[in-house]
């Protein structure tokens, strides 16, 4: 089993895809199931009046509901039932807050996490973290809906915002696709789906500009390389590998049996690399690629969500220079 990752190379991209507790060798708790129990830790006091909205508001799995009700299934596979649009949501998932934004929504956020740092999201109260939030913080801010991520890895916070009556939709954004279902899920509990499905197709016809600007143009060795000693890299079936496929790279390390694994500095060195991308230049040691040019993407990769088409342009024009014709948003 691979080393575990220092704490700050990971923490953003952990909280982007559950499976990298996983694939880092971490023992996630629970077996599987989603929300199934708590960890023993002493529940916060809730909020009645905040637990008496949300309770009027949404149901899960209701089949009784009004005709004229917004049913949602989340990502851990749970069916809500809305009385009418979400306009109190919490969002513990910073992909998801910018998918609102994105949307022209973002007005009806009331509290994110100490990770949404965009300058639109300063005035909004925070939480905490994506995993394991001040739950009474949460509860206080009476929030029709919580967004949160889905996964075994923190099974004490819908546990205990069941307990409150406070309706939690689970997403999960840990590739390409999961931004379109995502973006499709908070515009229907949000009653924006037109604003999402126009999102949706902006994303995609992002991409397949980039994609038909890349084709043809001669592959590039990549190796993502997040930080840490030995350093960290991006495996197959991660997002940062669906884009650097996407725009024309070719990932080296591929063929890991990990989603982000430590490898040695042999193993770098024994692999034909083109490009090092790194989020930051100064936490990667240059003479372990000593032929490889190494490229800064900054915080682009970190989190799968709407502004994917800028991410994937970024990492094109890193790998092969300027693509006048692939100028595009999302």
């Amino acid at each position: 089993m691979r080393r575990q990752a220092p704490p700050a190379v990971l923490t953003r991209i952990a909280l982007a895809a559950w499976c990298v507790a996983a694939a880092c060798g971490q023992e996630a708790p629970g077996s599987g199931t989603d929300g199934s129990g708590t960890d023993g830790s002493r529940a916060p006091a809730g909020s009645a009046a905040g637990s008496a909205r949300a309770s009027d508001q949404a149901r899960p799995g209701d089949s009784a509901g009004p005709p004229d009700s917004i049913r949602v299934v989340d990502a851990a596979g749970r069916e809500w039932v809305l009385s009418r649009p979400a306009r109190r949501v919490v969002s513990l998932v910073p992909s998801a807050s910018a998918s609102l934004h994105a949307m022209g929504a973002e007005w009806v956020l009331v509290g994110r996490t100490d990770f949404d740092t965009d300058a639109w999201a300063a005035g909004l109260p925070s939480v905490g973290g994506g995993i394991e939030p001040n739950l009474e913080a949460i509860a206080a801010l009476e929030p029709d809906v919580v967004v949160r991520f889905a996964g075994p890895q923190d099974p004490r916070t819908p546990a205990r915002l069941d307990e409150l009556g406070i309706p939690h939709v689970a997403v999960r954004p840990d590739r390409i696709v999961d931004i379109y279902t995502t973006n499709a899920v908070l515009g229907r509990v949000t009653g924006h789906e037109g604003e999402a499905d126009s999102l949706n197709a902006t994303i995609r016809a992002g991409l397949r500009k980039l994609t038909g600007a890349t084709r043809g143009l001669r592959p590039v060795r990549v190796a993502f390389v997040l930080g840490g000693s030995p350093p960290w890299v991006a495996g197959p079936g991660t997002y940062i590998d669906e884009v650097i496929t996407l725009v024309g790279g070719v990932n080296v390390f591929a063929d890991l049996d990990a989603l982000y694994a430590a490898v040695s500095p042999e193993e770098l060195r024994t692999r034909r690399i083109d490009v090092v991308i790194v989020s930051r230049r100064g936490a990667y040691d240059t003479s372990l690629t000593p032929g490889a040019r190494v490229e800064e993407v900054g915080d682009a990769l970190e989190l799968p969500g709407p502004g994917v088409v800028e991410a994937a342009r970024r990492v094109a024009e890193l790998l092969h220079g300027d693509l006048p014709d692939a100028d595009a948003s999302g």
